[in-house]
């Protein structure tokens, strides 16, 4: 009987452990952890449930600092989008613009090391493969004094977001940004996952 009683108490904290670590989580921006049932990203709106709590929640993905997914199928992922690992000597800089009401129209052409290089429109994403050891700019255009330098690491993976205003968010409150369209260094933490809905390519300009 007590080999049975420590072989299921064995199981119950190697069960326990794992769910405790593969579980879905919030970070808030004070540091507290909400321990949740994430049932769906859709663009950046985030549904999720609390055991115990009555009733679906659904927030601005911004909101938080940081997000687990124990199943990122549930990503409303409609171009199938994986963030790919680069390749040795290199790293990757991912340009995406999730929706948002203001602005939503406005061009948001970007310049690379000053020349023309894309237009981050609505619900867009680009992939730019770029080498290590160097470091690349970017700016919106027409706005040279705001350059967005990445010093770039092998093996690493850069977010930029383009976005009108910011308020309430956890990772761009404490920025100097006016109600304008912006782009900037983005949280990865959220932005693996955000980048995921994106419905097209960022197209050249």
């Amino acid at each position: 009987m007590k080999k049975i009683f420590t072989i299921a108490l064995t199981l119950f904290t190697f069960i326990s452990f794992s769910q405790s670590n593969d579980s879905d989580y919030l970070v808030t921006v004070d540091n507290d952890t909400i321990h949740c049932k994430i049932i769906e990203l859709k663009n950046k709106k985030i549904s999720y449930t609390i055991n115990g709590e009555k009733g679906k929640k659904k927030k601005n993905i911004f909101k938080f600092a940081d997000v687990h997914f124990a199943n990122t199928s549930i990503i409303k992922n409609p171009l199938e989008i994986k963030i790919e690992k680069p390749e040795q000597g290199f790293a990757h800089v991912y340009f995406y613009r999730p929706y948002v009401y203001t602005g939503s129209a406005l061009a948001c052409k970007v310049e690379y090391n000053g020349n023309s290089f894309i237009n981050i429109k609505t619900h867009s994403y680009y992939l730019h493969k770029v080498k290590a050891g160097e470091v690349h700019k970017y700016n919106q255009k027409n706005l040279k004094k705001d350059i967005i330098e990445i010093d770039a690491k092998d093996g690493e993976i850069y977010f930029i977001r383009g976005s009108f205003g910011g308020t309430g968010e956890a990772f761009i409150n404490n920025m100097n940004m006016s109600n304008s369209l912006h782009i900037f260094k983005d949280n990865p933490k959220v932005a693996e996952y955000v980048i995921l809905t994106m419905k097209k390519e960022s197209p050249k300009y």
